[in-house]
Protein backbone atom coordinates (compact mmCIF):
# COMPACT_ATOMS: atom_id res chain seq x y z
CA UNK A 1 0.00 0.00 0.00
CA UNK A 2 1.58 3.39 -0.58
CA UNK A 3 0.68 6.84 0.72
CA UNK A 4 -0.87 9.62 -1.79
CA UNK A 5 1.41 12.28 -1.11
CA UNK A 6 -0.46 15.14 -2.37
CA UNK A 7 -3.19 13.93 0.66
CA UNK A 8 -0.44 14.65 3.08
CA UNK A 9 0.29 17.52 1.88
CA UNK A 10 -3.56 18.42 1.77
CA UNK A 11 -4.23 17.74 5.34
CA UNK A 12 -0.89 19.02 6.56
CA UNK A 13 -1.57 22.83 4.72
CA UNK A 14 -5.45 22.29 6.24
CA UNK A 15 -4.17 21.81 9.94
CA UNK A 16 -1.63 24.63 9.52
CA UNK A 17 -4.13 27.20 8.37
CA UNK A 18 -6.71 26.10 11.21
CA UNK A 19 -3.87 26.55 13.41
CA UNK A 20 -3.99 30.55 12.27
CA UNK A 21 -7.82 30.76 11.52
CA UNK A 22 -9.51 29.32 14.88
CA UNK A 23 -9.17 32.39 17.10
CA UNK A 24 -12.17 31.92 19.09
CA UNK A 25 -14.73 29.10 20.28
CA UNK A 26 -17.19 30.34 17.46
CA UNK A 27 -14.58 29.33 15.03
CA UNK A 28 -13.78 25.98 15.88
CA UNK A 29 -17.25 25.55 15.99
CA UNK A 30 -18.41 26.58 12.86
CA UNK A 31 -15.40 23.93 11.19
CA UNK A 32 -16.93 21.61 13.42
CA UNK A 33 -20.15 21.92 12.01
CA UNK A 34 -19.32 22.74 8.41
CA UNK A 35 -17.20 18.90 8.67
CA UNK A 36 -20.49 17.31 10.28
CA UNK A 37 -22.24 17.98 7.09
CA UNK A 38 -20.08 16.02 5.06
CA UNK A 39 -20.31 12.57 7.49
CA UNK A 40 -23.85 11.65 6.81
CA UNK A 41 -22.90 9.56 3.35
CA UNK A 42 -20.67 7.59 5.43
CA UNK A 43 -22.66 7.15 8.61
CA UNK A 44 -26.04 6.03 6.25
CA UNK A 45 -22.95 2.89 4.84
CA UNK A 46 -22.62 1.92 8.45
CA UNK A 47 -25.07 -0.42 10.00
CA UNK A 48 -25.07 0.70 13.26
CA UNK A 49 -25.87 4.66 12.62
CA UNK A 50 -28.03 4.36 9.54
CA UNK A 51 -31.47 4.93 11.52
CA UNK A 52 -29.58 8.33 12.28
CA UNK A 53 -27.70 9.60 9.06
CA UNK A 54 -28.58 12.82 8.57
CA UNK A 55 -29.70 13.94 12.21
CA UNK A 56 -28.41 16.21 14.58
CA UNK A 57 -25.33 15.08 16.41
CA UNK A 58 -26.91 15.26 19.86
CA UNK A 59 -29.75 13.00 18.32
CA UNK A 60 -27.06 9.60 18.39
CA UNK A 61 -26.89 7.48 21.16
CA UNK A 62 -23.93 8.15 23.55
CA UNK A 63 -21.57 4.68 22.54
CA UNK A 64 -19.28 2.68 24.83
CA UNK A 65 -16.10 1.63 22.92
CA UNK A 66 -16.87 -2.32 23.87
CA UNK A 67 -19.81 -2.10 22.61
CA UNK A 68 -18.15 -1.27 19.00
CA UNK A 69 -15.77 -4.15 19.68
CA UNK A 70 -17.91 -6.99 19.95
CA UNK A 71 -20.03 -5.40 17.12
CA UNK A 72 -17.05 -4.66 14.72
CA UNK A 73 -19.54 -5.78 11.12
CA UNK A 74 -21.99 -2.96 12.34
CA UNK A 75 -19.03 -0.15 13.29
CA UNK A 76 -17.99 0.17 9.71
CA UNK A 77 -18.54 1.53 6.47
CA UNK A 78 -17.37 -0.79 4.33
CA UNK A 79 -19.90 -3.95 4.51
CA UNK A 80 -16.11 -5.70 6.10
CA UNK A 81 -17.05 -8.54 8.60
CA UNK A 82 -15.95 -8.93 11.93
CA UNK A 83 -13.91 -11.57 11.19
CA UNK A 84 -11.99 -9.98 7.74
CA UNK A 85 -11.46 -7.27 10.18
CA UNK A 86 -9.91 -9.22 13.03
CA UNK A 87 -7.94 -11.50 10.54
CA UNK A 88 -6.12 -8.12 8.94
CA UNK A 89 -5.67 -6.95 12.31
CA UNK A 90 -3.85 -10.36 12.95
CA UNK A 91 -1.80 -10.19 9.85
CA UNK A 92 -0.56 -6.88 11.07
CA UNK A 93 0.60 -7.96 14.25
CA UNK A 94 3.07 -10.71 11.88
CA UNK A 95 4.35 -7.34 9.98
CA UNK A 96 2.04 -8.06 7.26
CA UNK A 97 0.29 -5.42 5.78
CA UNK A 98 -2.89 -5.88 7.61
CA UNK A 99 -4.83 -4.96 4.12
CA UNK A 100 -8.87 -6.20 4.17
CA UNK A 101 -9.07 -5.00 0.70
CA UNK A 102 -7.04 -1.85 -1.59
CA UNK A 103 -6.24 0.75 0.93
CA UNK A 104 -7.93 -0.44 3.68
CA UNK A 105 -5.79 -1.72 6.56
CA UNK A 106 -6.31 -2.61 10.22
CA UNK A 107 -4.63 -2.93 13.70
CA UNK A 108 -4.72 -3.62 17.04
CA UNK A 109 -4.36 -0.42 19.63
CA UNK A 110 -1.67 -1.50 21.85
CA UNK A 111 -4.51 -2.20 24.39
CA UNK A 112 -3.26 -3.70 27.97
CA UNK A 113 -6.62 -5.81 29.40
CA UNK A 114 -9.61 -7.22 27.74
CA UNK A 115 -10.42 -7.09 24.59
CA UNK A 116 -8.28 -4.67 22.58
CA UNK A 117 -9.33 -1.92 20.29
CA UNK A 118 -9.16 -2.53 16.34
CA UNK A 119 -8.95 0.43 14.27
CA UNK A 120 -9.76 0.67 9.80
CA UNK A 121 -7.79 3.33 7.82
CA UNK A 122 -8.48 3.56 4.47
CA UNK A 123 -5.51 5.31 2.20
CA UNK A 124 -7.55 8.76 2.43
CA UNK A 125 -7.79 8.39 6.42
CA UNK A 126 -4.16 7.44 6.55
CA UNK A 127 -3.06 10.41 4.50
CA UNK A 128 -4.94 13.10 6.99
CA UNK A 129 -3.91 11.72 9.89
CA UNK A 130 -0.34 11.59 8.72
CA UNK A 131 -0.85 15.54 7.63
CA UNK A 132 -2.14 16.74 10.54
CA UNK A 133 0.40 14.48 13.08
CA UNK A 134 3.56 16.33 10.98
CA UNK A 135 1.45 19.96 10.85
CA UNK A 136 0.94 19.10 14.84
CA UNK A 137 4.60 17.22 16.14
CA UNK A 138 7.22 18.63 13.80
CA UNK A 139 8.58 21.73 13.63
CA UNK A 140 7.67 24.52 10.59
CA UNK A 141 10.49 23.54 8.49
CA UNK A 142 8.75 20.55 7.06
CA UNK A 143 10.91 20.01 3.95
CA UNK A 144 13.92 19.45 5.92
CA UNK A 145 15.31 15.46 6.04
CA UNK A 146 14.60 14.08 9.75
CA UNK A 147 14.62 10.76 11.46
CA UNK A 148 11.41 9.84 13.12
CA UNK A 149 11.62 6.95 15.71
CA UNK A 150 8.21 5.07 17.02
CA UNK A 151 8.54 2.43 19.76
CA UNK A 152 5.34 0.16 20.04
CA UNK A 153 3.55 -3.36 20.79
CA UNK A 154 3.22 -3.72 16.94
CA UNK A 155 4.21 -1.99 13.57
CA UNK A 156 1.09 -1.56 11.01
CA UNK A 157 0.22 0.49 7.88
CA UNK A 158 -0.54 3.84 9.55
CA UNK A 159 2.52 4.24 10.40
CA UNK A 160 4.63 2.70 8.08
CA UNK A 161 3.53 5.36 5.88
CA UNK A 162 5.32 8.20 7.56
CA UNK A 163 8.72 7.20 4.91
CA UNK A 164 6.37 7.68 1.91
CA UNK A 165 5.26 10.68 3.18
CA UNK A 166 8.05 13.36 2.86
CA UNK A 167 11.66 14.01 3.55
CA UNK A 168 11.78 11.29 6.42
CA UNK A 169 13.36 8.38 7.34
CA UNK A 170 11.10 6.13 9.49
CA UNK A 171 12.45 3.63 12.44
CA UNK A 172 10.21 1.07 14.19
CA UNK A 173 11.41 0.28 17.67
CA UNK A 174 9.43 -3.26 18.94
CA UNK A 175 8.57 -2.76 22.59
CA UNK A 176 9.59 -5.93 22.99
CA UNK A 177 13.08 -5.65 22.27
CA UNK A 178 15.20 -5.88 24.97
CA UNK A 179 15.65 -2.18 26.43
CA UNK A 180 19.86 -2.69 26.03
CA UNK A 181 18.93 -3.28 22.40
CA UNK A 182 16.61 -0.54 22.09
CA UNK A 183 19.12 2.12 23.34
CA UNK A 184 21.91 0.86 21.11
CA UNK A 185 19.43 0.55 18.29
CA UNK A 186 18.20 4.36 19.02
CA UNK A 187 22.04 5.54 18.98
CA UNK A 188 22.75 4.00 15.87
CA UNK A 189 19.53 5.61 14.39
CA UNK A 190 20.06 9.03 16.42
CA UNK A 191 16.42 9.90 15.36
CA UNK A 192 15.61 13.54 15.50
CA UNK A 193 11.68 12.90 16.53
CA UNK A 194 10.98 9.80 19.09
CA UNK A 195 7.92 8.69 19.90
CA UNK A 196 7.26 6.04 23.09
CA UNK A 197 5.30 5.08 26.02
CA UNK A 198 6.30 6.77 28.90
CA UNK A 199 7.94 4.30 30.89
CA UNK A 200 9.74 3.05 27.52
CA UNK A 201 11.85 6.68 27.94
CA UNK A 202 11.92 6.02 31.47
CA UNK A 203 13.90 3.38 31.36
CA UNK A 204 16.43 5.16 28.53
CA UNK A 205 17.00 7.54 31.05
CA UNK A 206 18.23 4.82 33.83
CA UNK A 207 20.61 3.78 31.29
CA UNK A 208 21.51 6.97 29.98
CA UNK A 209 22.48 7.40 33.78
CA UNK A 210 24.36 4.19 33.96
CA UNK A 211 26.27 5.20 31.10
CA UNK A 212 24.74 2.43 29.38
CA UNK A 213 22.99 4.49 26.58
CA UNK A 214 24.30 8.20 24.98
CA UNK A 215 21.29 10.05 24.19
CA UNK A 216 21.57 11.16 20.74
CA UNK A 217 20.00 15.11 20.37
CA UNK A 218 17.07 15.11 20.19
CA UNK A 219 14.43 17.71 18.33
CA UNK A 220 11.43 16.20 20.52
CA UNK A 221 10.21 13.78 22.39
CA UNK A 222 6.98 12.56 22.99
CA UNK A 223 4.96 9.72 25.10
CA UNK A 224 1.76 8.42 24.65
CA UNK A 225 -0.56 5.65 25.60
CA UNK A 226 0.19 5.99 29.66
CA UNK A 227 0.27 8.57 32.05
CA UNK A 228 3.58 10.62 33.20
CA UNK A 229 3.95 12.86 36.19
CA UNK A 230 5.44 15.89 36.27
CA UNK A 231 8.16 15.15 38.33
CA UNK A 232 8.90 11.77 36.36
CA UNK A 233 8.73 14.13 33.18
CA UNK A 234 11.30 16.87 34.46
CA UNK A 235 13.41 13.70 35.19
CA UNK A 236 13.28 12.24 31.88
CA UNK A 237 13.68 15.59 30.37
CA UNK A 238 17.03 16.44 32.14
CA UNK A 239 18.85 13.07 31.70
CA UNK A 240 17.60 12.76 28.10
CA UNK A 241 18.11 16.35 26.92
CA UNK A 242 14.69 17.22 25.70
CA UNK A 243 11.58 17.73 27.72
CA UNK A 244 8.89 14.66 26.65
CA UNK A 245 5.63 16.16 25.82
CA UNK A 246 2.39 14.44 25.50
CA UNK A 247 0.41 12.72 22.75
CA UNK A 248 -3.54 11.89 23.62
CA UNK A 249 -4.18 8.92 21.26
CA UNK A 250 -6.42 6.15 21.20
CA UNK A 251 -8.13 3.49 19.04
CA UNK A 252 -10.55 6.10 18.44
CA UNK A 253 -8.30 8.73 17.54
CA UNK A 254 -5.81 11.06 17.33
CA UNK A 255 -7.27 13.36 20.20
CA UNK A 256 -4.87 15.91 21.51
CA UNK A 257 -0.78 17.03 21.08
CA UNK A 258 1.26 19.50 22.91
CA UNK A 259 2.31 21.91 21.30
CA UNK A 260 5.67 24.01 21.25
CA UNK A 261 5.47 25.04 25.12
CA UNK A 262 4.22 21.18 26.12
CA UNK A 263 0.77 22.00 26.62
CA UNK A 264 -1.69 18.88 25.66
CA UNK A 265 -4.52 20.87 23.42
CA UNK A 266 -7.17 18.85 22.28
CA UNK A 267 -7.79 17.69 18.23
CA UNK A 268 -10.92 20.23 18.61
CA UNK A 269 -10.24 21.08 14.86
CA UNK A 270 -11.22 17.61 13.96
CA UNK A 271 -12.49 15.97 16.80
CA UNK A 272 -16.08 17.61 18.59
CA UNK A 273 -15.69 16.80 22.22
CA UNK A 274 -18.19 16.72 24.70
CA UNK A 275 -17.58 15.93 28.02
CA UNK A 276 -19.43 14.04 31.55
CA UNK A 277 -18.16 15.60 34.91
CA UNK A 278 -16.63 13.06 37.39
CA UNK A 279 -18.94 13.57 40.25
CA UNK A 280 -18.10 17.23 41.83
CA UNK A 281 -14.54 16.80 41.18
CA UNK A 282 -12.71 18.75 38.42
CA UNK A 283 -12.08 16.05 36.16
CA UNK A 284 -14.33 15.17 32.87
CA UNK A 285 -14.96 11.81 30.92
CA UNK A 286 -14.91 12.77 26.94
CA UNK A 287 -16.58 11.86 24.50
CA UNK A 288 -15.98 12.17 21.14
CA UNK A 289 -17.18 12.42 17.72
CA UNK A 290 -14.27 12.25 14.66
CA UNK A 291 -14.97 14.40 11.85
CA UNK A 292 -13.10 13.03 9.63
CA UNK A 293 -12.91 9.06 10.13
CA UNK A 294 -15.64 7.61 7.52
CA UNK A 295 -14.14 3.43 7.39
CA UNK A 296 -14.91 3.40 10.99
CA UNK A 297 -17.01 6.47 12.32
CA UNK A 298 -16.69 7.24 16.06
CA UNK A 299 -20.25 9.08 16.69
CA UNK A 300 -20.19 10.08 20.49
CA UNK A 301 -17.69 7.45 21.54
CA UNK A 302 -17.60 7.56 25.65
CA UNK A 303 -13.53 7.26 26.23
CA UNK A 304 -12.57 5.85 29.85
CA UNK A 305 -10.06 9.16 30.24
CA UNK A 306 -9.86 11.53 32.86
CA UNK A 307 -9.72 15.04 31.08
CA UNK A 308 -9.16 17.88 33.55
CA UNK A 309 -8.72 21.47 32.22
CA UNK A 310 -6.37 24.20 32.13
CA UNK A 311 -7.96 27.42 32.63
CA UNK A 312 -5.23 29.91 32.20
CA UNK A 313 -4.37 30.94 28.68
CA UNK A 314 -1.70 28.97 26.66
CA UNK A 315 1.51 31.07 25.66
CA UNK A 316 1.05 29.73 22.04
CA UNK A 317 -1.98 31.28 21.86
CA UNK A 318 -4.20 28.26 20.32
CA UNK A 319 -7.96 28.39 20.74
CA UNK A 320 -7.80 24.39 20.87
CA UNK A 321 -8.88 23.50 24.25
CA UNK A 322 -5.72 23.06 26.57
CA UNK A 323 -5.97 20.01 29.09
CA UNK A 324 -3.64 18.36 31.68
CA UNK A 325 -1.74 15.13 30.33
CA UNK A 326 -3.85 12.42 30.43
CA UNK A 327 -3.62 11.22 33.82
CA UNK A 328 -5.54 7.58 33.55
CA UNK A 329 -8.82 6.48 33.67
CA UNK A 330 -11.69 6.74 35.31
CA UNK A 331 -11.70 2.91 36.60
CA UNK A 332 -8.79 3.73 38.53
CA UNK A 333 -9.94 6.26 40.31
CA UNK A 334 -9.98 4.84 44.21
CA UNK A 335 -13.33 5.07 45.71
CA UNK A 336 -13.92 5.10 49.40
CA UNK A 337 -17.54 5.89 50.52
CA UNK A 338 -18.02 9.62 49.55
CA UNK A 339 -13.72 10.21 48.82
CA UNK A 340 -12.65 9.51 44.85
CA UNK A 341 -8.99 9.71 45.10
CA UNK A 342 -7.51 10.45 41.37
CA UNK A 343 -4.39 9.01 39.40
CA UNK A 344 -2.74 12.12 39.31
CA UNK A 345 -3.08 12.53 43.26
CA UNK A 346 -1.54 9.15 43.99
CA UNK A 347 1.20 9.70 41.46
CA UNK A 348 2.32 12.96 42.80
CA UNK A 349 2.18 11.74 46.36
CA UNK A 350 4.15 8.69 45.82
CA UNK A 351 6.88 10.77 43.44
CA UNK A 352 7.71 13.56 45.74
CA UNK A 353 7.97 10.89 48.64
CA UNK A 354 10.68 8.21 46.70
CA UNK A 355 11.42 10.35 43.86
CA UNK A 356 11.00 10.44 40.10
CA UNK A 357 13.48 7.11 39.11
CA UNK A 358 12.11 5.09 41.50
CA UNK A 359 9.62 1.91 40.26
CA UNK A 360 6.13 1.34 42.02
CA UNK A 361 2.55 0.03 41.66
CA UNK A 362 -0.29 1.06 43.76
CA UNK A 363 -3.57 -0.76 43.79
CA UNK A 364 -6.55 0.15 45.67
CA UNK A 365 -9.83 -1.69 47.00
CA UNK A 366 -12.33 -1.39 49.54
CA UNK A 367 -10.67 -3.42 51.81
CA UNK A 368 -7.28 -2.42 50.67
CA UNK A 369 -4.19 -1.09 49.08
CA UNK A 370 -1.49 -2.66 47.83
CA UNK A 371 1.58 -0.85 47.32
CA UNK A 372 4.78 -2.61 45.04
CA UNK A 373 7.92 -1.04 45.63
CA UNK A 374 11.18 -2.09 46.40
CA UNK A 375 11.92 -2.36 49.96
CA UNK A 376 14.34 0.52 50.64
CA UNK A 377 11.70 3.34 49.53
CA UNK A 378 8.67 1.08 50.91
CA UNK A 379 8.14 3.10 54.35
CA UNK A 380 8.52 6.50 52.75
CA UNK A 381 5.62 5.72 49.87
CA UNK A 382 3.44 3.95 52.72
CA UNK A 383 3.79 7.55 54.98
CA UNK A 384 2.55 9.48 51.96
CA UNK A 385 -0.29 7.29 50.84
CA UNK A 386 -1.08 7.10 54.53
CA UNK A 387 -1.58 10.94 54.61
CA UNK A 388 -3.17 11.36 51.21
CA UNK A 389 -5.88 8.81 52.07
CA UNK A 390 -6.45 10.57 55.52
CA UNK A 391 -6.84 13.96 53.87
CA UNK A 392 -9.39 12.55 51.38
CA UNK A 393 -11.23 11.40 54.76
CA UNK A 394 -10.84 7.47 53.56
CA UNK A 395 -8.94 4.54 55.11
CA UNK A 396 -7.24 1.70 54.34
CA UNK A 397 -4.14 -0.43 55.41
CA UNK A 398 -1.57 -0.30 52.75
CA UNK A 399 0.25 -3.79 52.30
CA UNK A 400 3.56 -3.62 50.90
CA UNK A 401 4.92 -5.77 48.50
CA UNK A 402 8.07 -5.96 45.83
CA UNK A 403 8.02 -4.58 43.00
CA UNK A 404 8.28 -6.63 40.03
CA UNK A 405 8.37 -5.51 36.26
CA UNK A 406 5.52 -5.77 34.73
CA UNK A 407 4.38 -7.62 31.62
CA UNK A 408 2.07 -6.40 29.83
CA UNK A 409 2.63 -3.28 27.29
CA UNK A 410 1.13 -0.59 29.32
CA UNK A 411 2.57 0.89 32.43
CA UNK A 412 -0.65 1.01 34.78
CA UNK A 413 0.64 2.28 38.16
CA UNK A 414 -2.38 3.42 39.38
CA UNK A 415 -5.72 0.95 39.84
CA UNK A 416 -8.33 -0.32 41.48
CA UNK A 417 -9.94 -2.91 41.69
CA UNK A 418 -13.59 -3.59 43.04
CA UNK A 419 -12.90 -7.35 44.44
Amino acid sequence: MSIDRASVAYAYIDTRAAQKALRTRADIERRQQRLWRKLPPALARTPALITRSGAARDAFPIIEPRDMRVRLQDWNSLGLSAEEIRDAAEAAERGESGETRRSVSAGYSTGSEGARGVFLSSGKERARYLGQSLAKLLPADILRRRRIGLCLRANNALYRDVSNAGPFTFRYFPLAMPNEQKAHNLEAFAPHIFIAPSFILAELARLAIARAYHPPRFERLFYGSEPMGDAERDWIGRTLGVRPDPIYQATEGFLGAACVHGTLHLNEDSIVFEFERIGASSRYRPIITDLHRTSQPMVRVRLDDLIQFIDSPCPCGSALRAVQPIEGRVADIWRYGEAMIFPREIGTAITNAVGPSIEWRATGSPQSVQLAIDPQHGSLARDALSLLLADAGASAPIVLESFTPMSGPKRRRVRWSDG
